[in-house]
C-alpha cells in the first residue's frame, strides 16, 4: 500500500505543497506599484478558505533583480487575511521590468483568454453536488452552482419576470416585415383609430393605409 502523502512543509499549520525557495515573512514582501490586477474581498475571502483547506498550491513568485513580486498579489493578500506570518516564496531572475511586468500582466490575462466546456463543467459540478462537497473551494457560490445546473429555471424566470412586466405596460408587439416594434396598447389603439378615420373602416382600405404609412 501506498504512503499517504506528507506535506513539505507546515507555515504556520498550512500546509505547503509546492517547491519553494524559503518561508518568508510576510511583512517583508514587497507588492510591485505597477500590478494592474485587482483582488476583491469576495475573492481574496474565497482564496483564503481555498489556502487554509488545501494548503499552499502556489508560491508567491519575487524578482531577485527588483525585490518586488511577480505573481502571487492576491495569495499575499489571502495570507494576511489569514493572519499568517510566513508564506513560500520563489525568487526568480528577469532581465529587466518589461520581462516583470509581462509576467504579472499574464498572470491574470491568459486565464481570461481561455475558455471552458460548459457541458463538462456541468459534469464536475453535478459529481460535486452528489458528494455535498463545498464549491466555495472551487470559486462557486451556492447560486452560481444552482445556475450552472438548472439554467432553465433562470430563463423561465427571466420570460415570467419579462411576460408579467409587458402586462403591467399593457403593450403590445407590432410586426413590419423582419422587424418588431413594441409600442403601449392605448397608442396601438389611437394610431388605428387616426388610420381608420383617414382610411374609413373598409378592411381593405385601412390595410392599405397602413402599408402606405409604413412604406410597404
Amino acid at each position: 500500500m501506498a504512503d499517504d502523502p506528507k506535506a513539505r512543509t507546515l507555515a504556520n499549520g498550512i500546509e505547503v505543497w509546492c517547491s519553494f525557495d524559503k518561508l518568508v515573512p510576510v511583512g517583508e514582501l514587497k507588492p510591485n506599484p505597477r500590478n494592474p490586477n485587482t483582488h476583491p474581498q469576495r475573492q481574496v475571502e474565497l482564496l483564503a478558505k481555498n489556502i487554509r483547506y488545501f494548503g499552499w498550491r502556489q508560491t508567491i513568485t519575487v524578482s531577485k533583480r527588483s525585490g518586488l513580486i511577480v505573481s502571487g498579489h492576491g495569495r499575499l493578500m489571502a495570507a494576511k487575511h489569514l493572519g499568517v506570518e510566513v508564506v513560500p516564496v520563489d525568487y526568480q531572475d528577469f532581465n529587466d521590468e518589461n520581462d516583470e511586468l509581462a509576467v504579472l500582466v499574464a498572470d491574470n490575462r491568459l486565464a481570461e483568454l481561455s475558455t471552458v466546456d460548459l457541458n463538462e463543467l456541468e459534469k464536475i459540478a453535478g459529481e460535486w453536488k452528489a458528494t455535498d462537497f463545498d464549491t466555495i473551494l472551487a470559486g462557486f457560490e451556492p447560486a452560481d452552482l444552482d445556475a450552472l445546473l438548472n439554467p432553465d429555471s433562470d430563463e423561465e424566470e427571466e420570460d415570467d419576470d419579462r411576460h408579467d412586466k409587458e402586462l403591467d405596460k399593457s403593450e403590445v408587439t407590432v410586426a413590419v416585415g423582419l422587424y418588431r416594434f413594441r409600442i403601449s396598447q392605448d397608442d396601438f389603439v389611437a394610431w388605428c383609430d387616426r388610420v381608420k378615420q383617414d382610411a374609413g373602416f373598409d378592411k381593405d382600405s385601412v390595410i392599405q393605409e397602413i402599408r402606405n404609412r409604413l412604406d410597404l
